[in-house]
């Protein structure tokens, strides 16, 4: 399992909302898809906000959404440090579509990772934005 964000699709709309491609690849399926985009800055905050309340017991399960689409992953806690992912598509004939157990560890390192690698694609196209603030601070710069 990856993250995959594309710094070369990023973006800023005359809004300020800041948008690239942003998904989980599974290497046997991509959700939502390849080369999905999506508002990169307020989506990975929220899923940095969800994996940290996972990571420090606070909840046992959290939900990762995406801004666009019927799409979000459910990650739930089993035994150690694994857990279960649940890509969902919410809309008809779609439900669980992927699920997959993965360690929180290496899935709160990628998202880190990630997180990092959008906050430094906007510093070099000199993006500004509070959603990207709220980045920087759920990621401890």
């Amino acid at each position: 399992m990856q993250i995959v964000f594309d710094p070369n699709t990023l973006h800023q709309t005359e809004m300020g909302s800041i948008i690239g491609v942003l998904y989980v690849d599974f290497y046997t399926t991509c959700f939502p898809g390849d080369r999905w985009d999506d508002f990169v800055v307020v989506v990975t905050t929220w899923w940095l906000e969800a994996v940290a309340k996972l990571d420090r017991g606070f909840e046992r399960e959290v939900t990762l959404y995406f801004m666009d689409g019927p799409y979000w992953l459910t990650l739930a806690r089993q035994s150690g440090n694994d857990v279960q992912i649940r890509c969902i598509e919410n809309r008809t004939g779609g439900g669980v579509v992927h699920d997959e157990l993965v360690s929180l560890e290496d899935f709160s390192k990628q998202l880190r990772r990630v997180a990092r690698q959008i906050v430094s694609a906007c510093q070099r196209n000199r993006f500004k934005s509070e959603d990207l603030e709220t980045l920087q601070k759920a990621l401890g710069n």
